[in-house]
């Protein structure tokens, strides 16, 4: 049952990041100004008036969904060890971001971009990495 539920995550989360590939220029530019506007006031609180762009927020989005995506990786693997785990995460994880900046290629008025896949890659160690520390954690006894 974890199984499939481990697998359904992972589809469901690949659907979205593959499924926002589709949208279009100005659909995808009008969901980034409304999470702009959302998250304005705490990103300028944290990086000062006039730091905060469309931009900004369209690639810590890659990051986070990555991030996401790594995390689950990371856990969803077969029982391989410490770095090995988180190696083999970013590498499919590198695969997947490959995949979806290769679909804004197809996508009208959209473009595939070198970069996004180190951001997204980046998100996905990041995101695999934590995965990591939460099993270690759960995995120590607490000192009696």
């Amino acid at each position: 049952m974890k199984r499939k539920i481990q697998t359904a995550l992972l589809i469901l989360t690949l659907t979205f990041i593959w499924g926002h590939s589709l949208v279009p220029a100005d659909t995808s530019s009008l969901e980034s100004g409304r999470v702009l506007e959302l998250l304005r006031p705490v990103l300028e609180t944290l990086l000062g008036a006039g730091n905060v762009s469309e931009y900004l927020v369209r690639k810590m989005a890659h990051f986070t969904e990555f991030a996401a995506l790594g995390f689950q990786l990371a856990l969803f693997l077969p029982p391989l060890r410490g770095p090995r785990r988180v190696l083999r995460a970013v590498e499919m994880g590198f695969f997947a971001a490959f995949l979806d900046e290769s679909i804004q290629l197809l996508t009208e008025d959209r473009s595939g971009r070198l970069q996004d896949v180190w951001i997204d890659t980046a998100g996905v160690l990041f995101g695999a990495l934590v995965a990591l520390a939460v099993w270690h954690a759960s995995r120590r006894t607490p000192d009696r």
